[in-house]
């Protein structure tokens, strides 16, 4: 709902964020089908809002890889597939690698930040028949979060973070498969060799990611039919 005493430019803004946070729900969850054509007069009645909104929606959808616009004009469902999880989660690993990489090297590290994230994972987890999956999703996606900004480089950190945002919405939409003590045990033991320093610390985050975290959000997008694979 946006307030009338909004001023109009924040008003805009509000509505296209709610645009665009709609049709990517309804990509991510299959509403909307691989292939299929959205339309922009379409979507804004749908909507009951102007076409400016649904363009830059569009657009950014575009940039996330969810949506092609075609040379005819036309705007085509794309969607995410197991090919663009495996690429996303190779590229996520060699970000995660580097940053990691940084902590090991630096002589004084404050792992607070990072403790305190493993710490919040673990207080839903203690809720026991109370716990919530999505939200162990959530608060273990904060983890790596905490462990990439201690690294201090931006630059990394911006990068991980875009690729990482469109598994962190799957999660957020679907994130009913999570158990909950593989999401702490499994964070604990990365969160250990870190602060540890451990020489397998590479193997630790490989198995963590590749092997188990993976396979949560490929599951995700089988169980819930977001793609034909």
């Amino acid at each position: 709902i946006i307030m009338s005493s909004l001023s109009a430019p924040l008003q805009r803004s509000l509505v296209a964020k709610d645009v665009l946070s709609t049709l990517r729900y309804e990509i991510l969850t299959g509403e909307l089908k691989e292939g299929e054509y959205l339309r922009e007069v379409a979507i804004s009645k749908r909507m009951d809002v102007s076409r400016g909104p649904v363009r830059r929606a569009l657009q950014q959808l575009e940039a996330e890889g969810l949506v092609a616009c075609e040379e005819n004009g036309r705007t085509r469902v794309i969607g995410i597939s197991d090919k663009d999880i495996d690429d996303i989660y190779e590229l996520r690993l060699i970000l995660e690698k580097k940053a990691i990489s940084i902590l090991q090297n630096k002589d004084i590290m404050d792992y607070a930040p990072i403790l305190d994230s493993l710490n919040q994972l673990k207080l839903e987890r203690d809720k026991g028949e109370e716990c919530a999956p999505v939200k162990m999703a959530a608060l273990g996606y904060d983890v790596h979060v905490a462990i990439m900004k201690c690294s201090g480089n931006k630059a990394i950190f911006n990068a991980w973070k875009s690729l990482s945002s469109i598994l962190q919405l799957i999660m957020e939409i679907n994130g009913n498969y999570v158990d909950e003590e593989w999401a702490f045990n499994s964070h604990k033991t990365l969160v250990d060799a870190i602060v540890q320093k451990r020489p397998d610390l590479e193997q630790v985050i490989e198995q963590h990611m590749l092997e188990d975290s993976k396979n949560i959000y490929l599951n995700e997008l089988q169980v819930n039919g977001a793609h034909d694979g």
